[in-house]
């Protein structure tokens, strides 16, 4: 898998990097798997909206694919080096990654699958975003658009059983249907006509504002997944 996704990303890079310049682009999350990811029954992919201020501005050419995919890599596995040690303090308290998001879909499905092989990785709708928080302009929009636009190419290789969209409103970068609401709650079960077999769900993300919480939304999102394996 991780040497298809830097063939994925080699194709792309001279066109991204030539044509950053001048729009406030950072460094485009480049994804890297472990073997327990490779082998698991269940795969499963939780996604956000975008990162803030990823590897540094793209268009001064600082980063190679390599150091991309291994600094992925880290974050993702919690590996405490001297560089990533001081994000793995912060990334505890973001609710994407705590029990608000991504830890409580790990901790409850695991616990609920018991049978099963589990693994999880992070992926982003938006795979490049800005030196500030929030979402991104027009013109990084339009840059991973025409010369990045790999999330469906992920998916082929990264072959998710699952996928939890925690992104709110923004748009899913794949060709997909709005299938039903889960008990009539901000659920979103996500059809995918050219992969029928993953299932997917759609729901606010982990930072918005909702009144009494998302918890039980969560609950109802994990309830909805193992009803289905």
């Amino acid at each position: 898998m991780n040497q298809l996704l830097k063939e994925l990303y080699g194709s792309k890079w001279d066109d991204l990097i030539n044509n950053s310049k001048g729009t406030g682009a950072t460094y485009p999350l480049l994804m890297k798997v472990n073997e327990e990811y490779e082998n698991a029954n269940i795969k499963v992919m939780i996604v956000g909206q975008e990162t803030d201020g990823w590897g540094g501005l793209l268009e001064e050419q600082k980063r190679d694919i390599a150091y991309l995919m291994d600094d992925y890599y880290s974050y993702l596995y919690n590996l405490d080096n001297k560089l990533n040690s001081k994000r793995l303090k912060r990334k505890k308290q973001r609710p994407f990654w705590n029990r608000k998001n991504f830890k409580y879909f790990q901790e409850e499905l695991t616990k609920r699958l018991p049978s099963k092989k589990l693994a999880f990785i992070w992926n982003n709708v938006s795979k490049i975003g800005m030196t500030r928080r929030g979402k991104v302009t027009e013109s990084v929009q339009n840059l991973e658009e025409q010369y990045f636009n790999v999330f469906e190419e992920e998916l082929k290789i990264l072959k998710p059983d699952v996928i939890i969209f925690t992104v709110g409103n923004r748009t899913i970068p794949v060709e997909c249907k709005k299938k039903k609401i889960i008990d009539e709650m901000p659920i979103r079960e996500i059809n995918f006509p050219n992969y029928l077999n993953i299932i997917a769900v759609k729901t606010y993300h982990p930072n918005a504002q909702i009144k009494g919480g998302k918890k039980e939304f969560n609950k109802e999102i994990v309830n909805f997944i193992v009803s289905k394996i």
